[in-house]
């Protein structure tokens, strides 16, 4: 049984009023922290995976009339994989894929495949395999994703391919939202 995830807004960001001049547009920055049925997984080097879940917004008051979606490398933690007590010889830095698909609750059974598509994020790795940046840096989302955000529930899918065999957790999800 999935359960639903409740997500918590982040700070408020509120732009400044420029002297002489009309206010600059109100941009809310939130990070949506994800919880382990959506943004844990177990990886095989090459092969995709996907975790889906509805996730449920925790402010309805945002009401935001735009925004963007960012894959901080930060939020994202990256293990090799484990065999007889030592790490398995792993590829040294590469490129993780993420893809996040949105689509309303009620589509949660055919997110993955039918979902709105953003990304893909390439991941950077360094030599210890670890994130070091994303590109792209940001994407803008649709009417249709705000509007899925606004009614306060939507469906997620995220879906990695990582270079290396291991667990890949992507911890948040950054979001700047536009009032």
């Amino acid at each position: 049984m999935r359960k639903k995830a409740l997500l918590a807004t982040g700070l408020l960001t509120i732009g400044s009023l420029p002297l002489g001049g009309c206010p600059q547009a109100i941009r809310i920055p939130v990070e949506f922290a994800l919880p382990a049925s959506l943004g844990a997984f177990t990886v095989q080097a090459g092969v995709p995976i996907q975790n889906d879940n509805i996730l449920t917004v925790g402010d309805s008051s945002l009401s935001p009339s735009n925004g963007t979606l960012r894959i901080d490398p930060s939020n994202i933690i990256i293990a090799g994989a484990q065999g007889g007590g030592k790490v398995a010889i792993q590829q040294q830095g590469g490129t993780l894929t993420i893809s996040a698909k949105i689509a309303a609750s009620e589509d949660l059974a055919t997110v993955c495949e039918t979902g709105e598509e953003y990304g893909p994020f390439s991941v950077e790795l360094d030599s210890s395999n670890q994130p070091v940046s994303v590109d792209p840096s940001s994407v803008v989302l649709s009417d249709n994703a705000i509007d899925l955000i606004n009614v306060g529930e939507f469906a997620l899918c995220i879906e990695i391919v990582s270079p290396i065999d291991g667990t890949v957790t992507i911890t948040a999800l950054n979001f700047s939202f536009g009032l």
